[in-house]
């Protein structure tokens, strides 16, 4: 395959790049600042040290426009004061912990409970609270690290993260990360929690996009969204996304939805995790592809991971947790994708799931890559 020719950037559809000096301070006694990633072909991605949290991603449409794909806020504190899990890097533990306690090795750990009962995204002050150390290692990408301590939030053992940003000549936002076990056992999940509106992060719903996910079964969930152990089919159910698919064909409430005749059983929006047909050895793979007709903007979702959550927000009506957005937008429910690669949900309680543990001198090791480009028509 030839390589990719450096082309002209194409002009900005109105978005405004992120000033770093907003997002420049102090937390927990460590700097904070933003980092500013760009290819040759004018795609920018804006990431700040605060949760390792993507703020801005420019990407063109189909006219060549930039304009930013990714829900955020331009400083750092409308970050702080924002919605947790906007464009955060998630760790300990993604997804739900199950009544925030596991037992390992026959010992029992109570976590952080912040969600009713549950241990959620790593608990109260997980990775998306914390200041990484960052350091832009070139113009085009940024590494960041943290180090979990034994007994942070509850969990055991010393953690090293390393996480390395990267946008590349292929218009693709890449995420390398690793983390390794230092002193005890320990357990880990981690994802990326970008929200994406493909149509541009001022453009309102992104109901509309067309969704396609390669999984043939999803897990099983009680109405407090915990991992029950089941995986089901998702043939001729609502989670049935193997073809592309438009959202607001299959969410009651829209208006294409309700022009027509919704499916028996819709759904008010998604926060569902699927099991991705993967190979079982951790090769990168195509998880997702979402499509914007409007735009044109194309976003296919890589990673090594085993499973993927997928959420869209069930109350449109309702207003993301937080302050203001960007441009002191008020940002909504369903407004937003999230495309959250990661490791078997609730595993720490789920002996049949695949392990989630690592012991000393273990390394979990990942890379989830949002490629993007343009259908022409």
């Amino acid at each position: 395959m030839p390589p990719i020719q450096p082309v002209s950037p194409p002009p900005h559809a109105g978005a405004v790049l992120l000033d770093p000096a907003r997002f420049r301070g102090d937390i927990d006694g460590k700097p904070v600042g933003l980092f500013t990633l760009r290819n040759q072909r004018g795609m920018v991605a804006g990431i700040t040290s605060y949760g390792a949290k993507i703020e801005q991603l420019l990407v063109p449409d189909r006219d060549g426009l930039l304009d930013d794909v990714v829900l955020g806020y331009d400083s750092l504190e409308a970050v702080v004061n924002g919605s947790a899990s906007m464009g955060a890097f998630v760790g300990r533990y993604a997804g739900r912990i199950e009544n925030a306690r596991f037992t390992l090795g026959g010992t029992g750990h109570v976590l952080t409970a912040n969600n009713g009962c549950h241990c959620l995204h790593g608990g109260q002050k997980g990775s998306r609270f914390r200041v990484f150390d960052a350091a832009q290692r070139d113009d085009a990408s940024v590494e960041m690290r943290y180090v979990f301590a034994d007994g942070e939030e509850g969990f055991p053992g010393t953690l090293a993260l390393r996480l390395v940003y990267s946008v590349t000549e292929a218009n693709e936002l890449q995420l390398d990360y690793e983390a390794l076990a230092l002193d005890k056992p320990t357990v880990a999940s981690f994802t990326t929690h970008a929200f994406f509106n493909l149509n541009g992060e001022a453009s309102g719903s992104a109901m509309g996009h067309e969704v396609m996910i390669c999984a043939d079964r999803y897990f099983g969930m009680t109405t407090d969204l915990i991992a029950t152990g089941e995986i089901l089919p998702v043939a001729g159910t609502p989670f049935d996304l193997r073809q592309a698919t438009a959202l607001n064909t299959r969410v009651p409430g829209t208006p294409q939805a309700d022009a027509g005749t919704p499916p028996r059983d819709g759904v008010d929006g998604y926060d569902s995790c699927f099991l991705l047909d993967h190979p079982a050895d951790g090769t990168l793979a195509l998880c997702a592809r979402v499509r914007a007709p409007e735009s044109g903007r194309v976003m296919e979702v890589w990673s090594t991971e085993p499973a993927l959550q997928f959420y869209s927000g069930l109350q449109p009506q309702e207003p993301l947790a937080g302050g203001p957005g960007k441009g002191g937008r008020t940002y909504f429910q369903q407004q937003g994708l999230c495309f959250e690669p990661q490791g078997y949900p609730n595993a720490p309680n789920r002996p049949a799931f695949p392990s989630s543990v690592h012991v000393p001198g273990q390394r979990r090791v990942g890379r989830t890559v949002y490629r993007f480009s343009t259908d022409p028509v």
